[in-house]
């Protein structure tokens, strides 16, 4: 009996605690208790290597005597620093504690590896319906009471439902981005994150009088030495513009055609579009310095590779535009309404938000449209309305009101100006009218006096 009370005693004194981490992470051990004397780091268990030291009077020491250790232990204060943690440093390691007067203090830790992987070769590009694969496991299986749960969290932060560790699906434009693979129990929560590349379907967001940029279906993170890899051979551009209802034109105009091997580019209708060939991300992207609301529309890449496969891929292109009416230049006490539009109904998870001037203060808002009952002179300056995306902003757009009173001074002073003008002209028609009236009593007072004479004779 005195044995088994014994060995639970020693066993409430051994703590365990488990620690998930990926190789070349810094990982940090940290003491259960800041009341300590002398401090020991052993590996494997309390019997093994000692791997560093110290005491409260100051003194500290770290075994280098291994070369795999060199450059990557460190203390911070008791803590044990290990830095870029390689395959073969994952183990137990255990810190004794002890105080004059009191038993030891005996903590493991158990560091565990995640492995969290995309089951194709890091620098291959998954095109649109590839099977993306990917799985996260633990090296081996803690000891503990309840097992960790394991679970893949896509680009949106989203948890893929049901897949214990493992994603097996057609790979879609949403998949491009960082996944992220959690570990979680208890006690803690550890996340690996895995990059995807995905060349897919996007939608994009610009504004008004704005440079653009469409890039050629190739996603953020995604570099054209990639794209190469897949043996490009052709890649051509088509517009499909919307018109001013909403729908979609049914005719479809080549803006370009570029030919991979030959290095040759023949151009169609440009439509103010210029294309861009570089080594860069954004290489065959389509710019344009000034974009308009005609720049609506779908701009289909397609992307014909030597294996016969010919991918095309749409960048459905929005231009946000805010229109003011009755116009930008107002007098005060008229009402004004602010639109903010793409010409389409936005998704669901796209937000719209609204700027105005800081001495703005009467204004009724709507989702996409702001009416001011009776502008006033705080009214004016710019009013801005951004695009956002899960904290994300996407494009936005801005418009410039001037406000002036019913009469302002330069009103006045055309008013004046005017009744100055119309003065002077009556002026100089009333003088006008004397001399022609002064000439036309002296001619007729000449013909009589002459008249008169004549008849004397």
């Amino acid at each position: 009996l005195i044995k088994f009370l014994l060995f639970l005693f020693l066993l409430l004194l051994l703590l365990v605690e488990v620690i998930y981490a990926k190789v070349g992470e810094q990982v940090t051990l940290v003491p259960k208790s800041n009341q300590r004397q002398y401090v020991y780091w052993h590996l494997g268990n309390q019997n093994g290597p000692q791997l560093a030291w110290l005491n409260h009077l100051g003194g500290k020491g770290i075994n280098l005597t291994d070369e795999k250790w060199k450059s990557r232990l460190s203390l911070q204060d008791a803590s044990l620093v290990i830095n870029d943690i390689q395959q073969e440093f994952f183990g137990t390691f255990v810190c004794k504690m002890t105080s004059s007067g009191k038993p030891d203090s005996i903590t493991e830790y158990k560091i565990i590896q995640i492995i969290g992987k995309l089951d194709v070769k890091p620098d291959t590009l998954l095109l649109h319906g590839d099977i993306l694969s990917l799985t996260c496991n633990l090296e081996r299986t803690p000891q503990v009471q309840n097992k960790p749960s394991i679970y893949w969290l896509n680009p949106q932060g989203v948890r893929e439902r049901n897949n214990q560790g493992k994603v097996n699906v057609p790979a879609t434009s949403d998949h491009n981005g960082q996944w992220s693979c959690v570990v979680k129990d208890n006690n803690n929560e550890k996340k690996v994150h895995v990059p995807v590349g995905v060349v897919g379907d996007s939608h994009q967001y610009t504004a008004a009088d704005t440079s653009l940029t469409i890039p050629c279906s190739i996603n953020s993170g995604v570099t054209w030495e990639q794209i190469l890899t897949k043996e490009l051979e052709e890649v051509w551009w088509d517009f499909v513009p919307k018109l001013s209802s909403g729908a979609v034109s049914v005719n479809r105009e080549r803006l370009f055609d570029f030919n991979v091997e030959k290095r040759s580019l023949t151009p169609g209708q440009k439509k103010g579009l210029r294309l861009v060939s570089s080594n860069k991300k954004e290489n065959l992207s389509l710019t344009k310095s000034k974009g308009s609301v005609e720049d609506r529309g779908h701009y289909n890449c397609s992307m014909k590779f030597k294996n016969g496969r010919t991918l095309s891929n749409t960048v459905d292109l929005d231009v946000l535009q805010i229109t003011s009416q009755p116009g930008k230049e107002l007098i005060y006490g008229q009402q004004v309404n602010l639109s903010c539009s793409t010409g389409d109904p936005l998704p669901n998870d796209v937000m719209l938000n609204w700027t105005k001037p800081e001495t703005s203060s009467r204004y009724v808002q709507y989702p996409t449209h702001i009416t001011i009952p009776e502008v006033r002179k705080g009214d004016s300056g710019k009013w801005r309305c951004e695009l956002w995306q899960r904290g994300k902003r996407l494009t936005s757009a801005e418009i410039l009101l001037k406000t002036e009173p019913r009469l302002s001074v330069w009103m006045l002073v055309i008013i004046c100006s005017a009744a100055v003008i119309l003065l002077l002209l009556l002026v100089l028609v009333f003088i006008h009218y004397r001399r022609r009236k002064v000439q036309f009593n002296h001619s007729y007072s000449f013909l009589f006096n002459h008249t008169e004479i004549v008849v004397q004779l």
